[in-house]
């Protein structure tokens, strides 16, 4: 087949999967993750076959863009917690090849539209996609809007702080498509799928998606300003039309879809939100701060390689300051890049993005630049307290719109590099992250066999499939599975070596040292299963699994070490106390984990263990947890079913 048609094929692939991604979860998925590896193979085989000697990129620009995916992998590599984490090396390094296939693509002056065909597939994308968002908002119990970002599987796995960075990257596209009509009758209606875009937007409830569009909508309305101010002219009436309308539909749908929704589920209150005084009051902010601050302090103890890429959800409960406190990130682009990568790739990643917009802002400005520039700051204004570029859908489109950016940007030129030697790389790493993708995928497979065995009960075809499994890199929690369904089995010996297979990979998870300590006590070995649970509770398990202070105590009792008991009980007191106000206020939605039922137990031991005058504390505790534990779960009961799943 002519190298031609290949080209062709590998654009529209990229084109293909721009617009389907957005409808798988987001591309939250890991499948979504392996397929942008094959396609990041695919345009880079494609392009350095079909023209071997061509090489158009700034030379910084692609040390600085192959440092950071350097630094990526190098980071994997010293992992303590490398059970997780390879598909973030996947997707890093397969953005970075789209990223610089699309600036060469955008080189090419034959393909010049390739600009407008992204855009025609965003406009379609998205418009499905918030069509399918009003259903899930009228149907669903979920009180923000999430467009496709959601898991049907799982009641609590909705996304509308990731739609929102979908809708702030695209929305700035859709408006430079509706300013191309010259046709005042069709401009209207293109303002109007715009229009529909923001109303999309303003129905996640994203306070930082609010304040990142309004930055937007300033940032747009300054370079029209000074662009009209030379001319001396200012098309008013234009510029009144078309905001207007654009406006009149937004507020239309926002006001329209909460009126539909209302008629089933309560509509979340816009004052409550703005006034930090709904469900999740003014924790969103206080705990963004300790997390930024959490972050910091991790950085700094590994500044150059960073804890490992996803390693923040292991490493951060050890600092955390509340109940269920945690979070899979830091709410931060840059910090998470630092505390899990290390300082360096994050000072890259940052350095590189600032360069392409600083130089793109200094130059005349392309109509498209413009709206490219208003994509990318949106979405990096909000990443600054959130972090969504684990989606596929929002960072390919990242990449793909900060690649056509730099893409007409004018290089210095400075030393050359050698075209042989950046088409070897390029390839090697293309060819390493294929294969590496195409042997992981066989053990993920294997372990989903294992986990919907596990899921019915089958338990020891579960096993067989976890052990077809074993050597998977990326193993998430399926040692921990096993170690668990070993557990069960009273297998106690293979169970202490799943948790030993598990350490290799990950020592920084408090579940598998709190797991350790059970299969310790039951060999009848307390003293070394006291140390495990003192190591789950201070690696992280003191507010997140009151289990584990549950069998602290248990131990401590049936060896009736009331000394012991005496040194822990005023620590220990503290944290229940914690727990039960959080049940309480249903924080994180405690109240319906099993942690009530550990904390009701562990205060009635405590109600046992301590003299007369202390135990209608702990009685009052244990009768509160159990109280408002019941009124959250019947709540649950009572309210409405979802009419889609």
């Amino acid at each position: 087949m002519p190298s031609y048609n290949w080209i062709k094929i590998s654009e529209k692939s990229v084109l293909i999967f721009l617009g389907l991604v957005l409808f798988w979860k987001g591309g939250k998925s890991l499948e979504a993750t392996w397929l942008l590896t094959f396609l990041a193979w695919m345009c880079t085989y494609v392009y350095w076959w079909s023209k071997p000697k061509d090489n158009s990129i700034n030379p910084i620009l692609w040390f600085g863009i192959m440092m950071f995916v350097g630094f990526t992998i190098i980071s994997f590599l010293k992992s303590s917690t490398s059970n997780y984490g390879l598909d973030e090396v996947l997707r890093t390094g397969s953005l970075a090849l789209i990223f610089f296939w699309v600036m060469r693509k955008s080189n090419e002056k034959a393909d010049k539209p390739f600009f407008e065909r992204i855009v025609q597939v965003l406009l379609i994308s998205l418009l499905i996609a918030g069509i399918i968002g009003l259903f899930i908002y009228f149907l669903q119990p979920v009180n923000r809007f999430v467009g496709t970002f959601f898991d049907s599987r799982f009641h609590t796995d909705y996304w509308p702080n990731a739609w929102a960075d979908y809708v702030l990257l695209a929305w700035p596209l859709v408006a430079w498509w509706a300013m191309k009509e010259k046709f005042i009758f069709l401009s209207v209606l293109r303002y109007c799928a715009l229009g529909l875009a923001i109303g999309f937007l303003l129905l996640s409830y994203s306070r930082g998606a609010m304040i990142a569009l309004g930055g937007q909508l300033v940032l747009w309305g300054t370079f029209v300003a000074l662009e009209h101010w030379k001319k001396n002219t200012f098309p008013w009436k234009k510029v009144l039309l078309n905001s207007s309308v654009t406006f009149l539909i937004a507020f239309g749908v926002f006001f329209s879809a909460n009126a539909i929704r209302s008629q089933l589920y309560p509509v979340q209150s816009v004052g409550e939100k703005v006034t930090f005084s709904a469900a999740e009051g003014t924790s969103s902010v206080s705990e963004r701060s300790q997390f930024w601050n959490q972050a910091w302090v991790l950085s700094v103890e590994k500044p150059l390689t960073g804890w490992g890429p996803y390693s923040f959800r292991f490493v951060q409960p050890r600092l955390q300051k509340g109940v269920l406190a945690t979070s899979d990130h830091p709410h931060n682009v840059i910090l998470k890049f630092a505390v899990e990568r290390g300082w360096v790739a994050a000072l890259i990643f940052m350095a590189l993005v600032l360069i392409i917009l600083i130089k793109t802002v200094r130059m005349k400005l392309r109509s498209n630049q413009l709206f490219l520039i208003l994509g990318i700051s949106g979405l990096l204004a909000h990443s600054m307290i959130d972090y969504n570029l684990q989606f596929v859908s929002v960072a390919l489109l990242f990449w793909l719109m900060l690649g056509m950016l730099a893409s007409e940007l004018e290089w210095k030129k400075s030393f050359k590099l050698n075209k042989k030697l950046v088409r070897f790389f390029e390839v090697i790493l293309a060819t390493l992250l294929l294969v590496i993708a195409i042997f992981e995928a066989q053990g993920m497979i294997l372990s989903s066999f294992g986990r919907h065995a596990e899921a019915r009960g089958e338990l020891e075809k579960a096993l067989y499939w976890y052990d077809q499994a074993k050597d998977q890199k990326m193993s998430r929690d399926m040692h921990l599975s096993r170690a668990k369904i070993l557990f069960d089995l009273r297998r106690l010996d293979e169970a202490k070596s799943a948790i030993s297979d598990y350490f290799d990979q990950n020592k920084e998870d408090p579940r598998a040292w709190k797991r350790l300590g059970d299969i310790l006590r039951s060999l009848k070995q307390s003293d070394e299963a006291l140390e495990m649970y003192n190591i789950a509770y201070e690696m992280g398990g003191k507010y997140n699994d009151a289990s584990i202070m549950n069998a602290h105590t248990e131990l401590l009792m049936d060896a009736n070490e009331w000394m012991k008991l005496e040194e822990i009980k005023n620590e220990y007191t503290a944290v229940m106390k914690e727990f039960v106000d959080a049940i309480e206020n249903n924080t994180h939605f405690v109240a319906l984990s099993p942690n009530v039922e550990e904390v009701i137990e562990l205060a009635n031991h405590f109600s046992v263990i301590h003299n007369k005058k202390e135990a209608p504390l702990y009685q009052v505790m244990a009768a509160r947890a159990d109280h408002h534990s019941k009124l959250e779960r019947e709540k649950i009961k009572a309210r409405s079913p979802g009419y889609l799943w």
